[in-house]
């Protein structure tokens, strides 16, 4: 009977062992498992320090660049007088209101044509070259060209409005007339070129001049 007894003490110290050696081992899971994110969290962390520090260094670098930049710029402004940076400005804004005024006075007209889809449609463009967008035309037979080269005509002729009414005699215009040789019919040419030759003759002006561009 003692025996017994001693057996169900070592069976029931043996389930106890069990549980504890488990319980240790769970606790020892859960542990790896914060240290696993722990370590995580440490090296996304440095990464962002490393991060930071390389934006750092490279906003120092921009920094000293600009800083280089500025004294260039007050050693090339004590090379020179105050007077000599104003002339220069004025020449610069004399030359730039120059230019604006020959806008104003000198017009250049573009004219194209082209065959497009195997010969198939053909167009004449034009427009100024202030224009953001030129008139297209499209062609397919010969009342669609008469119609483009009037509209043409009529485009052209506002242009020469601006030489009559110029009193000082300074406005210009160009007609360019650009086509490739190779891919237009030599009707479709020969149409818009007589038709930019008689405006030119109409205008009866040295400042209205047409002039053909073979491509």
């Amino acid at each position: 009977m003692r025996h017994r007894r001693r057996r169900d003490i070592i069976i029931e110290l043996t389930s106890l062992l069990d549980v504890i050696m488990i319980i240790i081992f769970m606790v020892m899971t859960e542990n790896s498992k914060l240290i696993t994110e722990k370590q995580s969290a440490l090296e996304a962390a440095q990464l962002e320090n490393i991060e930071k520090d390389d934006k750092i260094e490279d906003l120092s670098g921009k920094l000293n660049g600009l800083e280089a930049e500025l004294d260039e710029a007050l050693g090339k402004l004590g090379e020179g007088s105050l007077e000599d940076l104003i002339e220069r400005l004025a020449e610069a804004e004399s030359r730039l209101e120059s230019y604006e005024y020959m806008d104003e006075i000198v017009f250049v007209i573009n004219v194209g044509l082209e065959n497009r889809y195997n010969n198939t449609v053909r167009y004449l463009s034009f427009g100024s070259r202030s224009d953001s967008e030129q008139s297209l035309c499209e062609i397919r037979n010969d009342i669609d060209l008469n119609t483009a080269i009037n509209r043409l005509k009529v485009f052209v002729t506002e242009y020469i409005s601006k030489i009559s009414s110029d009193d000082t005699n300074s406005t210009i215009v160009y007609v360019v007339f650009s086509y490739d040789t190779h891919n237009v019919y030599q009707d479709d040419y020969a149409a818009v070129d007589e038709a930019l030759k008689n405006v030119e003759i109409r205008a009866n002006s040295g400042n209205f001049r047409y002039h053909c561009n073979p491509l």
